[in-house]
């Protein structure tokens, strides 16, 4: 319970420091410089583009199975 109330706090104070705080452009600014950094490296990198092409394939294929087991449910529902 202590734990929830300390992940809760820190959150609500999080919010709270993004929403009053005047100098959080100047808080974030580095962090998200250095994000767009990693993600050019990312997309110029052939390894991590045929990673990620390997994922979407999984994923499409996942998708279609869960769409084919879908439209057999459908079809077994109907036919009773």
């Amino acid at each position: 319970m202590i734990a929830k109330l300390i992940l809760t706090a820190i959150i609500l104070g999080g919010g709270a420091f993004m929403l009053l705080s005047d100098d959080f452009l100047e808080f974030i600014t580095p962090y998200a410089g250095a994000a767009v950094t990693d993600i050019e490296n990312m997309k110029n990198d052939p390894a991590t583009q045929t990673k990620f092409n390997n994922a979407l394939e999984v994923i499409y294929e996942k998708l279609d199975d869960v769409k084919l087991s879908f439209n057999d449910l459908i079809k077994n529902s109907f036919s009773l």
